[in-house]
C-alpha cells in the first residue's frame, strides 16, 4: 500500500500522479494547480515537480475521443518529455 497521498493532473493523454509526502507538498501542489494556465506544456509540469522535489509518475492513455494522429503526436511529445529531449 502506498504511504503517500496522490494528486492527479490530467494533461491531454498524460496523467501525472504527484506524490504528496507532507503539508508543504500539499500546499505547493494546490497553489500550482490553482495557477495553471492554458499555455502550460508537459515539460513545464515535469520541471515544476523536479524543482519542488515532488516525486511524480506518469501514465500515457490512448484516448478514443482524439483522432489517431493526435494520439500519436501526444505519445511522441510524451516520450520526448519523459526522456528530457
Amino acid at each position: 500500500m502506498d504511504k503517500y497521498t496522490k494528486a492527479i493532473i490530467q494533461y491531454y493523454n498524460v496523467e501525472f500522479y504527484l506524490h504528496i509526502k507532507n503539508e508543504c507538498d500539499s500546499l505547493s501542489i494546490k497553489y500550482f494547480m490553482e495557477n495553471i494556465n492554458k499555455d502550460i506544456r508537459m515539460t513545464d509540469i515535469f520541471e515544476w515537480c523536479k524543482t519542488h522535489n515532488i516525486f511524480c509518475t506518469t501514465k500515457f492513455r490512448y484516448r478514443k475521443d482524439f483522432p489517431i494522429t493526435a494520439n500519436l503526436w501526444n505519445f511522441y511529445s510524451y516520450t520526448r518529455a519523459k526522456l528530457g529531449i
